[in-house]
């Protein structure tokens, strides 16, 4: 790994503030703060973090169930407990953390003081700014496909078309390389249209 990237530690790659919401208002809510500030998460916070719920969440929690996203709350459709790092770990330590978590997003908090959140870092972030981190990642696919590997085909991996996030598990749609969840979307869009034909 190049030492220029060694020096670098999370904390640096965190561009905006946390958005939170209570755990007691609707799905719909979390949706819209995503929609608004063009992020794929939201923390869930009462008097303390208590999870966060992701668009990945909201697809197979909710609707991916059929539910209404305007009566289930986003304390039900959340991942619980919050993972995180602290703001002085390396890009390649917490590259394995969240690979060894299988997660695409972890809460990065104060250093000096655990229970001070400063932001979200997601995968795309950390290959973004260090593409050979990617070998980490194909470890962790290595690892998952071996034991079924000769009856699971290799997925695609790489950049989704749709979100721009990066994925392992990427499939081919109407033209585009997608990640699961934008691909679940792109399922459900072509249904409606569908429907909307007939």
């Amino acid at each position: 790994m190049n030492n220029d990237h060694e020096e670098v530690l999370v904390g640096g790659l965190i561009k905006s503030p946390i958005i939170s919401m209570p755990s007691n208002l609707p799905v719909t809510e979390a949706a819209k703060l995503m929609r608004n500030h063009q992020i794929g998460s939201v923390i869930i916070k009462d008097e303390d973090i208590i999870g966060i719920i992701t668009k990945g969440d909201i697809i197979q929690r909710v609707l991916g169930r059929a539910l209404d996203p305007g009566i289930i709350l986003a304390g039900d459709a959340m991942s619980k407990p919050v993972s995180f790092v602290t703001s002085d770990e390396t890009l390649e330590s917490t590259m394995r953390q969240m690979s060894k978590l299988k997660i695409e997003r972890i809460l990065v908090v104060d250093a000096q003081d655990s229970s001070k959140p400063l932001g979200i870092v997601s995968t795309n972030d950390l290959l973004t700014f260090a593409p050979e981190l990617l070998a980490i990642r194909r470890e962790q696919q290595i690892i998952i496909s071996q034991p079924d590997s000769e009856l699971t085909p290799p997925h695609l991996q790489g950049f989704c078309d749709d979100c721009g996030n990066y994925s392992v598990n990427l499939s081919t749609a109407n033209g585009y390389t997608l990640c699961p969840q934008c691909l679940g979307i792109q399922t459900r869009e072509d249904h409606i249209d569908d429907d909307e034909i007939m």
